[in-house]
Formats: C-alpha cells, structure tokens, sequence
C-alpha cells in the first residue's frame, strides 16, 4: 500500500498519511482525562503488533524544540503509566470505546512504565489541514 503525506507538522512532529489502498475510515476522535485507560497498538523494538495498556496519569504542557530544532514548542501531552518501547512512537491512544485521544510519542528513559503522548487537542489542527493532495516534509534532520 502506498501512502501519501497530506498534512505535516513539524513543531508538534506529526503527519497524517492517506493510504486509500487500506479500504480502512479515519478513526473518530474523542476526549480523555487523567485516570481513563487507554489501549496503544504498536511496534515494540520493530516486532510485531501488540497492544499495550495504558491509563493518563498526568497531563502536562511540555517545552521543547521542533524536529529540525528551530523554535521553541509547547504542547499539550499526556504522561502515561504504560510499558511502552521504542517502536511504539505513533502509535495512537485509544479509547475503550475505539476512538482515538492522543499519539504517543516517548518512553521515559529512566522509567519503564513511563511514557508520553500528544493529547488529540494537539493533534485536531493537524488532521484539519489534511487535505488530498501531498505536502513536503522537509529535510531530515542530523544529530
């Protein structure tokens, strides 16, 4: 299946893909709270799909850099008590009822149990902006 960028954000490091060849509809979005439970299915360590559980512990605004570390960000991010792994970073927060709240993003390095996502606050602006057609990404960035 070939997917297509429709919508990029670099400060909040987010892309929404079009990939029509999955036959599959966009996820309905819904709000969450600190103490909601949330399933994360993802790719721990490149394996295959599992699906972590996870509850909102917090809810923070971070400070931090955009990708091509620019400008300053803020944004809107739960802290969750969830084993998740690098390969796990976009996977999205759903909702025991399927909708989706947030995407996460980072594993606490010193706490297995602790990672972060973007709330769907962050993430509304934006799935608006997509649109049919493709957009840049820009560059990658070296560290």
């Amino acid at each position: 299946v070939v997917a297509t960028v429709v919508a990029f954000d670099p400060a909040r490091d987010v892309a929404v893909l079009r990939a029509p060849g999955l036959g599959l509809p966009f996820l309905a979005t819904g709000a969450a709270g600190v103490g909601d439970l949330v399933g994360i299915p993802g790719h721990p360590e490149g394996g295959p799909l599992r699906i972590a559980n996870g509850r909102i512990a917090e809810r923070i605004t971070a400070t931090g850099r955009d990708i091509y570390d620019r400008n300053a960000t803020r944004r809107d991010v739960f802290v969750l008590a969830a084993a998740l792994a690098p390969g796990d970073s976009g996977a999205g927060l759903i909702r025991t009822d399927g909708r989706l709240v947030g995407l996460a993003f980072a594993v606490d390095p010193g706490s297995p149990t602790t990672a972060y996502a973007l709330t769907v606050d962050e993430l509304t602006p934006v799935i608006r902006r997509a649109g049919a057609l493709s957009v840049p990404t820009g560059g990658c960035a070296a560290r």
